[in-house]
């Protein structure tokens, strides 16, 4: 997955809120100021280059949808930034956010809470066929 700009970013939240739209749907989803539709126009090509959106065409309007998922971009997102700036090491990132106190008391606890989960299924996985 290449790496995005701000802008294409930008556009592909709006593509993803959208499901499926046009250039001009798109550009209205944008926050002010809008670009031009020209602008939204180019990056949605860069996007469409890069793999990240695909159009079906309707006579004269091309309807662009996304092929990478939120989540998938999230994932590649997270293990670039682990792999760059932590050594691949989740522990240093997470401890990063948590000993700079950019996490809550509420976030920590729901986050024991999914690491526990998650430490059961690993340690017992037979248990989740049943």
């Amino acid at each position: 997955m290449t790496e995005l700009t701000r802008a294409q970013e930008e556009i592909l939240r709006a593509i993803w809120d959208a499901e499926e739209a046009a250039v001009s749907d798109i550009q209205n989803l944008l926050p002010e100021p809008r670009p031009a539709y020209n602008t939204v126009a180019t990056v949605i090509k860069v996007l469409e280059k890069k793999g990240y959106v695909s159009h079906k065409t309707f006579g004269k309007t091309n309807v662009y949808y996304p092929i990478v998922s939120r989540r998938e971009y999230a994932q590649n997102i997270m293990k670039t930034a682990a792999k760059g700036l932590f050594n691949g090491s989740f522990t240093q990132m997470a401890s990063f956010f948590v000993k700079n106190k950019d996490v809550s008391l509420k976030q920590l606890e729901e986050l024991r809470s999914i690491l526990d989960e998650e430490i059961r299924k690993q340690k017992n996985p037979k248990k989740q066929d049943s």
